[in-house]
């Protein structure tokens, strides 16, 4: 059995504050998300920022690999606040083992492997992100295998990848925010990540933009994200400038059920 670890990118406030609210963590999102492309899993959970969690005691020899989610915190990844996070990361790709990352997941990676992040110069990217085009490398990379090309999925952000690590390879981007994928692969590390959120649905992309929170906007987003989920010929795809494919959940989640494949020991 394929035995994984999730790394929780939120803080215990926000984690209160997500579970008063009757919402999922991001940590259980991508549960839901990994266990829906591959049921057989067994998954373990890390929150570096609560104070009883201790990196030390870690060991990581058992997992096969290890999920960076997004997150909430109003603080970037390379800010001091992060600290716990990257050093998480550090152990994590010092044993070796693969390692995805969504969102905050993938600008950690960046961060970590000594590329740089920044807050989007066109503002935050929210519902989904659109006309997503694969390099020709990340055509040919098993990342994207099965991914149309100019596609959408969910996103909510507003930092972004400013500068690629040395070595990275780019996979996809967008007008948005040019670095929407990207992989590393050497020096005894393996990362996937991707800016956008193939583990979360339209409904749940709906709560975070709705909300009082980081990422709230006017509610219309909302609707058409919901409106969008109930219906895939809704005339909201449309509206959010989408394809009725990029709602389907075995292409939303793509880059999930390849990495799974990739990792099977």
């Amino acid at each position: 059995m394929t035995h994984l670890l999730i790394i929780e990118g939120n803080s215990p406030e926000l984690l209160e504050k997500m579970a008063q609210a009757g919402q999922l963590s991001d940590s259980q999102s991508y549960s839901a998300a990994l266990l829906a492309c591959q049921p057989d899993l067994s998954i373990d959970f890390f929150q570096p920022y609560h104070a009883d969690s201790d990196l030390t005691k870690l060991s990581l020899d058992q997992y096969d690999g290890v999920v960076f989610t997004g997150s909430s915190v109003n603080w970037s990844v390379d800010e001091p606040e992060a600290a716990p996070l990257r050093e998480t990361m550090e152990k994590v790709f010092a044993n070796g083992i693969p390692t995805l990352g969504s969102c905050n997941g993938m600008q950690l990676g960046a961060v970590v492997l000594g590329g740089e992040v920044a807050s989007s110069p066109n503002g935050r990217e929210l519902g989904m992100a659109k006309n997503i085009k694969l390099t020709d490398a990340g055509a040919k990379h098993p990342i994207h295998q099965g991914r149309e090309d100019d596609y959408a999925c969910s996103c909510v952000h507003r930092d972004e990848v400013s500068k690629l690590p040395a070595g990275a390879i780019l996979t996809a981007g967008n007008q948005h925010s040019p670095v929407q994928a990207f992989v590393y692969e050497r020096d005894g590390i393996q990362f996937w990540g991707m800016q956008y959120h193939p583990e979360l649905s339209p409904e749940r992309i709906a709560e975070l933009v709705a909300g009082e929170g980081l990422f709230n906007t006017d509610p219309e987003l909302a609707e058409h994200l919901n409106k969008v989920a109930q219906d895939s010929e809704s005339e909201s795809v449309a509206a959010l400038g989408i394809k009725p494919s990029d709602l389907a959940p075995k292409m939303r989640m793509r880059e999930i059920d390849n990495w799974l494949k990739m990792i099977q020991p």
